[in-house]
């Protein structure tokens, strides 16, 4: 499921948390090597309302976060949040991540994806300005099927106009294909999704006209046990690719890796690849109420980079599902300290209420 693009998180305190907004420095970024950049230049917003989490409930299944030009965009896998009623990727918006508004559905009940049958199971949707008319791209699964499709819409939250089925399963000699991360890099784009050795990533090229395309062969970045990726540039020579992995428990765990290159290798604390079987450092495990972290939407560092600020999704323990039978998945944003060598400075659990450390 899913979805490089570095952005933004919070200057940090124990104090009252005020809900923050977020502003772009530039939309080219300013260190010299052409990766986009969004910073977290502090709260300005005098209610001094509280950050609490999840910050969306009941679901934003397998769904992804999206910087636009003027705000965030969250979107969810198709879903009913009331019995009998589809949403055909329910869209969020936000000025600050932590608070969120319902807006229009991702794709019209006539513009939906027909290619084939099954709704919208997996979704990863970026910003690509330099393709005048078709600004925001998206990136999507079907129930049922083994290929990834592609959609664009003038706004982040759509009404996404599908352009059908990109890339399948047979395409990349592989019985699955599933979760894609479309990520931005200046006017190089990119997608990673899980076949059934690993995780690979695939530049595309874009058209307004023509649509998506491949351009050029994949990378294999991760192998086997690994899956819904996204990716975080600290700098030009730092990334992280954050993952979902099984736990020793039988549950589910994000987990991460660090590189010096967008293509890897993706390295541990003791040096060993994604691709050599290396599960990479905990990161964000269960906690008492929330189980079963996963989806890596995105992730955004702070101005100080001292932090950075996860979007994923968790299961509150015993409420696994709606009264429609959809999965009940909330939204939770979860701030992890980074330490001063690059490594984060230790895991997290998923939790409800209050984020801490809170920030002004």
């Amino acid at each position: 499921m899913k979805k490089i693009i570095s952005i933004t998180a919070a200057a940090l305190t124990m104090g009252l948390l005020a809900t923050a907004s977020l502003t772009t420095s530039s939309c080219t970024d300013m260190g010299g090597d052409g990766i986009d950049s969004v910073i977290w230049e502090g709260s300005t917003n005098p209610e001094n309302k509280g950050f609490r989490n999840p910050v969306w409930e009941p679901s934003l299944d397998a769904g992804t976060v999206v910087k636009g030009a003027s705000m965030y965009v969250a979107l969810s896998a198709t879903t009913q949040w009331t019995p009998g009623l589809d949403n055909i990727c329910p869209a969020l918006t936000s000025n600050n991540l932590m608070t969120w508004s319902r807006a229009n559905d991702g794709f019209t009940a006539e513009g939906q994806p027909l290619w084939a049958e099954g709704r919208v199971n997996s979704l990863s949707a970026d910003y690509a300005r330099a393709v005048t008319g078709a600004t925001y791209w998206l990136f999507y699964t079907l129930e049922g099927t083994e290929a990834i499709g592609a959609a664009s819409a003038s706004t982040a939250q759509g009404p996404y106009t599908d352009r059908g089925e990109l890339l399948t399963a047979a395409d990349v000699n592989s019985t699955t294909i599933r979760n894609p991360f479309f990520f931005v890099v200046s006017t190089a784009y990119y997608l990673c999704y899980t076949a059934d050795d690993g995780v690979y990533l695939q530049r595309l090229t874009l058209n307004r006209t023509r649509g998506a395309s491949l351009n050029g062969t994949a990378t294999k970045i991760a192998g086997t046990g690994i899956d819904d990726v996204c990716v975080l540039r600290k700098s030009a020579s730092e990334m992280y690719l954050l993952f979902t992995a099984a736990s020793d428990n039988g549950n589910t765990e994000i987990r991460y890796a660090r590189a010096e290159a967008v293509t890897g290798p993706y390295l541990d604390k003791s040096g060993h690849s994604l691709n050599d079987g290396s599960r990479g450092e905990l990161l964000i495990s269960s906690g008492n109420e929330m189980v079963d972290p996963c989806n890596p939407m995105r992730a955004f560092l702070n101005s100080e980079q001292t932090h950075v600020f996860v979007a994923y999704n968790a299961t509150e323990h015993g409420k696994a599902n709606m009264a429609s039978g959809y999965a009940r998945r909330p939204m939770l944003v979860t701030p992890v300290e980074l330490g001063e060598d690059g490594w984060f400075a230790q895991s997290v659990t998923a939790n409800k209420g209050w984020a801490e450390p809170r920030f002004y």
